[in-house]
Parts: structure tokens; C-alpha cells; sequence
């Protein structure tokens, strides 16, 4: 009884390790389908100003972003480098204190994504969400008109608001 018991433990814990490995790598598969995502709609993007794209926070899309983007500015270590931005990814984790600089990123007519929920009612401009089979875009669209930002038509068919 006893080794039987033992075999449905290892049994389960070797699922269980198995089944967190397997997960791991769909969250970083997600995270650079979303920053390859981002990338793209940022090169295919018209926007009122010309520059680099910035990330603000760290997240797992922030660092695929930082390792592909060769002309990338990190507002985390110079915050004041935003007037170089024509896109800021922003992470969720500046979610909290975000209105301030959002702001100061809308009156600069700078592009600001990020993938988390709320987003664009907070005042950010493009709002990134996996849909049944593709990207879907939210978008703040009073902002985005303001902001002088154009997208092409592929990323237009995207937006579901």
C-alpha cells in the first residue's frame, strides 16, 4: 500500500512540475508575441513626433522589447528621456501611479501602449489584449486623435471599441 501511495505522489508531483514548465514557457512565448506585437504596430504607426521607442516599468514584455529594439530609450533609469519617445510600452506595474505621467505623455503627443486593463480609461492611448485568434486594440480614441497618432489599416481592422 505504502508504494503505492508513493508512486500516485511522484506521479502527481512530476505532473505538477512538468505542467509548471510547460506554462512557464507559454507566458514567455505571450510575452514576445505581444512585444513583437507592439513593436510592429509602433514602426507601422504615423504619429505627430518622431523618436525612439521607450518602455516605462518592467514586465516580460518590457525586456523582450530592451533586447529587440535597438534604438530603445529606458524611462526607468532617466525618466526625463520621455521628450525622445515616439511610443511608450508601458508596464503594469506603474499602473498605480500612472495619471500624472500620462498626461505629461499625452501633451507631448507621444504614443503610449501598455496590456493591461483600464488602460485607455485612465487616459493611455492604445490598450493591447490577445482576442479568440488575434490582437485586439482598445483605443482612447479622443486622445489618439489629439495625440496626432495614425494607424494603417491592418491595425485599424484590430480595434474592437
Amino acid at each position: 500500500m505504502r508504494f503505492k501511495n508513493l508512486k500516485i505522489t511522484a506521479f502527481f508531483i512530476f505532473f505538477f512540475i512538468t505542467f509548471n514548465s510547460f506554462s512557464g514557457i507559454v507566458e514567455e512565448d505571450e510575452a514576445e508575441n505581444f512585444a513583437n506585437f507592439i513593436q510592429g504596430l509602433v514602426n507601422t504607426t504615423q504619429t505627430a513626433k518622431n523618436g525612439a521607442t521607450c518602455i516605462f516599468g518592467t514586465d516580460r514584455v518590457s525586456k523582450f522589447i530592451a533586447n529587440r529594439e535597438k534604438n530603445f530609450i529606458d524611462l526607468n533609469s532617466d525618466p526625463k528621456k520621455y521628450h525622445s519617445c515616439k511610443a511608450i510600452y508601458i508596464a503594469q506595474e506603474r499602473e498605480k501611479t500612472l495619471r500624472a505621467e500620462i498626461i505629461k505623455f499625452n501633451n507631448n503627443k507621444i504614443m503610449t501602449i501598455a496590456t493591461f486593463d483600464g488602460f485607455t480609461e485612465m487616459g493611455g492611448l492604445v490598450q493591447v489584449q490577445m482576442g479568440r485568434r488575434d490582437f485586439e486594440l482598445i483605443l482612447n480614441s479622443k486622445g489618439v486623435k489629439q495625440a496626432g497618432v495614425k494607424l494603417n489599416a491592418l491595425s485599424t481592422s484590430l480595434v474592437i471599441n
